[in-house]
């Protein structure tokens, strides 16, 4: 009998096949290749004019918000506005030194105050014409001093000989030319003869844009009304594409130059040899199959079912021969004791998890109190409708710093000055609710630097006034915070005592187990999630010790490894942070 020859499912006849659909396949390849370059050479436009159009509303949001700070300023709006105004007054028109140099540091602190809100690169400046002074502060920290300093003499030398023109509202900001290079862009206003504005370094204004495309092939240019480029380095190069745009408020425009040397007409033929590359990868490939399925395919089939059969829980592997692949032989036997390991590993990382969570929903609902809230807002009222307006300004004050601090503290970590700052805002709640109740201490030696989690002093502070305050006597409370050292490795010490009855022997005994007190309902959350926080943070790196002290009153003593960057996780190496200086 004649066998028939099988050709359906031959190498041959598939390789047929595979070439009647990769010929059309190929071709539309290229079309799609060519249509590619195109849009891919058009995304490229859009996406730089996105680009230079979110620079410029950037910019022109802030000085926008300059314009009307120093319009504020004019006409005498706002608290701070106010002070400022009573500080130029005051240097102005006062004899005494001493109280001259005062508010000549309260202004230029306010100054500062300026430039860390709108960036460091704008200069607020005042200068007073009948005593040549100067006041202003250079923020700026990638602008020298000695630098800073021949803007400054520049600007006395216009500004004594009348060389500037103070600005109206509808007047934009002037370009100048300085001596020795010194050019900046200035605004500034007259004020009952004392002259008030801001500078900035052309350079400085266009650096955000020229620090985003440091790519070598594309350039950033700022020219002004004239069309005179004052800031960027201009390159001339064939293949460009520019992109320019004028700002609304400033009388100044910039260019934006992306230099392509032909990558859109170079793409396409590299595109036309990737085409020839996958067919010549493709006849290789076809010819290694054969010899790849019996050694590699079917050990690999079975390594697969063998993977299958663990993930469902089933036992009966198939056995992978050592004259197939020995490293898949091999792998088969150790996923087994890798699927264990793996099980419990979950276990572990889910039940942290779920720990970490309940943490932090516990530490949002301590944030999110509002009784506390509403309490000084009653205290509000109470003070206007009796006529103590003092009173009610400063609980007004303090209540917005202490829920900003709040609303605002997204971070895991916080500088130590700040959580003191806040503590302090929290006191001088309580005091004016309590008057003479109490008073307080707060001492920080050493430790600026220093980061901790978010609102742990306060948990204790709020108890000593919770449980401590006695309106018979006075109750001292003390925060101090000083950096120590134990066992070699640098820590951060926060001591928090009061002059009240002290913990009961109840509590102590409760404490003494820590972590037993994380996990039992004890009723005082606030100490529970504190200690819960430091531990899921640090592990055992932080310690918190509660006793009493030799005369009387509560003591918490807690010690935090020091350091000057925020940990993500526990055990983790820590991440930079914000600086805290």
């Amino acid at each position: 009998m004649r066998t028939e020859k099988r050709t359906g499912n031959s190498i041959s006849s598939r390789l047929r096949r595979l070439m009647m659909i990769l010929v059309p396949l190929s071709a539309l390849y290229i079309g799609i290749s060519v249509a590619s370059t195109y849009y891919f050479k058009k995304q490229i436009v859009s996406y730089a004019e996105t680009f230079v159009d979110f620079y410029i509303d950037k910019i022109e949001n802030t000085v926008t918000n300059i314009n009307r700070r120093m319009s504020m300023l004019i006409l005498g709006e706002g608290e701070t506005e106010i002070e400022l105004d009573s500080y130029i007054n005051s240097i102005k028109t006062t004899d005494n030194i001493a109280f001259r140099n005062y508010f000549i540091g309260k202004l230029r602190d306010a100054f500062r105050m300026y430039s860390m809100e709108y960036g460091s690169e704008y200069q607020f400046f005042a200068f007073f014409p009948e005593g040549k002074q100067y006041v202003g502060a250079n923020a700026n920290d990638k602008l020298g001093q000695d630098v800073w300093e021949q803007y400054r003499d520049d600007i006395i030398h216009r500004l004594e000989g009348e060389m500037l023109i103070p600005n109206s509202g509808s007047q934009y900001w002037q370009f100048v030319e300085g001596s020795g290079g010194c050019n900046y862009i200035i605004k500034f206003y007259s004020i009952r003869e004392v002259y008030v504005g801001c500078w900035i370094r052309p350079a400085d204004l266009i650096a955000p844009l020229e620090n985003a495309v440091k790519d070598g092939k594309t350039t950033a240019l700022l020219f002004d009304q004239n069309n005179r480029r004052i800031a960027g380095e201009r390159t001339m190069e064939p293949d460009t594409i520019t992109i320019e745009r004028r700002f609304s408020n400033l009388p100044f425009s910039v260019r934006l130059t992306v230099h392509d040397y032909g990558l859109f007409q170079k793409t396409f033929l590299m595109q036309m040899g990737l085409v020839f590359l996958a067919l010549a990868m493709l006849f290789i490939t076809l010819c290694s199959i054969y010899f790849l399925y019996n050694k590699v395919l079917k050990p690999i089939k079975k390594f697969s079912n063998n993977l299958e059969r663990l993930s469902r829980g089933k036992t009966g592997l198939e056995e992978i021969s050592s004259s197939e692949l020995s490293e898949l032989e091999q792998a088969n036997a150790e996923f087994r004791q890798l699927l264990q390991k793996i099980s419990m590993l979950q276990e572990e990382v889910y039940e942290g998890e779920i720990k970490k969570q309940l943490m932090y929903m516990e530490y949002l609902k301590l944030q999110i109190e509002p009784h506390f809230y509403l309490n000084c807002l009653n205290f509000i009222y109470n003070t206007i409708d009796l006529g103590k307006y003092t009173q009610a300004s400063r609980m007004s004050v303090m209540t917005a710093e202490y829920m900003r601090y709040l609303f605002n503290n997204g971070r895991d970590f916080v500088c130590i000055w700040e959580e003191l700052e806040h503590i302090g805002h929290y006191l001088e709640i309580q005091k004016l609710r309590f008057e003479h109740a109490f008073d307080y201490y707060l001492e920080q030696e050493e430790t600026r630097e220093a980061r901790i989690p978010p609102l742990v002093i306060q948990t204790f502070v709020e108890n000593c006034i919770k449980y401590a305050v006695d309106l018979d006597s006075v109750l001292q409370i003390t925060v101090t915070v000083f950096s120590e050292e134990m066992n070699g490795i640098p820590y951060t010490n926060i001591c928090i005592t009061d002059s009240g009855p002290g913990f009961s022997a109840q509590i102590l005994e409760q404490l003494t187990d820590q972590k037993k007190y994380m996990e039992e309902e004890t009723g005082h959350i606030g100490i529970s999630n504190t200690i819960k926080r430091l531990y899921y943070t640090y592990g055992d790196r932080a310690s918190i010790s509660f006793y009493n002290g030799p005369v009387k009153g509560a003591v918490v003593d807690i010690h935090i490894p020091y350091t000057v960057k925020a940990a993500l996780e526990k055990g983790d190496e820590p991440d930079e942070s914000a600086d805290c200086g």
